[in-house]
């Protein structure tokens, strides 16, 4: 795969088919998208001119806008643009950020659970394909989709953070494709005016920095805040009980049911994602509903209820749910069975069928768990306890997952090193001995 994702990345450099007069394109895109910064302008100009390019930025420097001009300007051209991203989540982000219609990878491919009916001899039938969050993809599912990509009628930008935590399947293609300069490529490396508090102190923990409280004006809710005077991991988990208790709501004015969620390194421990959904399902059923929980079983799983918040842990084509899919449990039947209220559907699933196993509380995720997907409000928890998963790039996922308030909780020494270490999980690619041969023609701009 890794072979045949080599030979496809050695065409990027190639003319866009559909840009020809590549001349005239840099006024043409000052005249459809003018309030573009130099560096989304450039992306644009470099989407345009080559079959395959790149596009990569932090938080705050405008992927998605970038992602709308190059559309717009390719829809002025007659062009058809089809977006796609890894996860459900991720493809309602752009769909939301862009008005224009997004789907996932999987369903893009057609994939009913066993085969595909997209690939070389049934390619996807667009112009354009625009992929964003590709640091989330891994070989195997870039393989799918190349496979499935006529590069001789289809030109590809691919849109990702590089920042972020590398994909959980195997590989690292966007850090390798940027590495080794194999593609063309832009950098958004400048923070845009309006990015606010919170973009810019996440984007701030790239240089090891961890900014404290941002305080606000009174009355107004804040976007940044750092809790890190909690050496013992008992204590973080009460500052974050006592958040759900007294403060989200009351003082900050957020759903703590569907605005909230809290980010962890690691499923075991205290501040594990098991121990903390047990913890948090007994609060918020007693505060929301009334509803005393009793005690889970030694070494079982807490028993789901009626207004749990869950997650879909795997993709299910049976009941057209995808990994990574949070709901809100309707009903639980005397004989187990469950009605599970999703975004966009709403599903049963019987007593005793297989299903039910990959339904599971999301009070508490893990960051990795949360890749793709954004929330009101982020409790991110960074204590020395979890110090052997921690590096720069997990707290950066973390806070980013964020789009009002981000609260970072732990102990200073904890928060400081997750911060300042400097550890990309390692991955051992030939991809990224095959991609350097490629480079030595292609631009960067950056």
């Amino acid at each position: 795969m890794e072979e045949d994702l080599a030979r496809v990345f050695a065409e990027g450099a190639k003319p866009n088919p559909h840009f020809k007069d590549a001349d005239g394109i840099d006024s043409k895109v000052s005249e459809v998208a003018p309030k573009l910064n130099s560096k989304q302008h450039a992306a644009v100009v470099t989407s345009a001119g080559h079959l395959i390019s790149l596009m990569s930025g932090g938080a705050g420097s405008g992927k998605t806008f970038t992602i709308d001009a190059y559309t717009r300007l390719c829809e002025s051209r007659g062009l058809r643009v089809v977006l796609c991203a890894p996860t459900g989540k991720a493809a309602k982000r752009i769909e939301e950020a862009t008005g224009r219609e997004a789907s996932t990878i999987h369903r893009l491919l057609g994939f009913n659970g066993k085969t595909w009916s997209r690939n070389s001899e049934n390619p996807v039938s667009t112009d354009v394909l625009i992929v964003d969050e590709v640091s989330m993809v891994d070989v195997i599912l870039a393989w799918r989709l190349f496979q499935a990509v006529d590069l001789k009628r289809t030109s590809v930008v691919l849109v990702g953070d590089h920042n972020q935590l590398p994909p959980v399947g195997p590989g690292n293609i966007l850090r390798d494709l940027i590495d080794s300069r194999a593609l063309p490529t832009t950098i958004l490396d400048d923070i845009v005016r309006q990015a606010g508090v919170l973009k810019e102190n996440s984007i701030a923990i790239l240089k090891g920095e961890v900014r404290k409280t941002h305080r606000p004006d009174v009355g107004t809710r804040g976007a940044w805040y750092v809790a890190d005077q909690y050496t013992e991991a008992e204590r973080v988990q009460k500052f974050v009980l006592d958040l759900f208790e007294h403060t989200l709501r009351e003082k900050l004015g957020f759903d703590i049911l569907r605005d909230v969620q809290v980010l962890t390194p690691t499923h075991k421990g205290p501040l594990g994602t098991a121990e903390l959904n047990g913890l948090l399902q007994r609060l918020l059923q007693r505060k929301l509903w009334d509803y005393d929980v009793p005690p889970a079983q030694p070494g079982r799983r807490p028993k789901l209820l009626v207004n749990d918040k869950v997650i879909q842990t795997r993709n299910n084509y049976d009941l057209g749910v995808m990994n990574g899919a949070m709901g809100i449990v309707r009903s639980v039947g005397f004989d187990g069975s469950l009605t599970v209220e999703f975004e966009d559907r709403t599903v049963n699933i019987e007593a005793g069928s297989p299903h039910r196993s990959d339904i599971q509380l999301a009070y508490a995720l893990t960051i990795h768990k949360s890749q793709g997907s954004e929330f009101p409000c982020s409790i991110v928890i960074a204590h020395k306890s979890h110090s052997f998963m921690h590096n720069r790039n997990l707290l950066y996922t973390g806070v980013t997952r964020a789009s009002r308030t981000a609260i970072i909780v732990g102990d200073h020494w904890g928060i400081a090193n997750c911060a300042k270490r400097v550890k990309v999980d390692a991955r051992k690619t030939f991809l990224s001995l095959m991609l350097p041969c490629l480079s030595s023609e292609v631009k960067v701009e950056c």
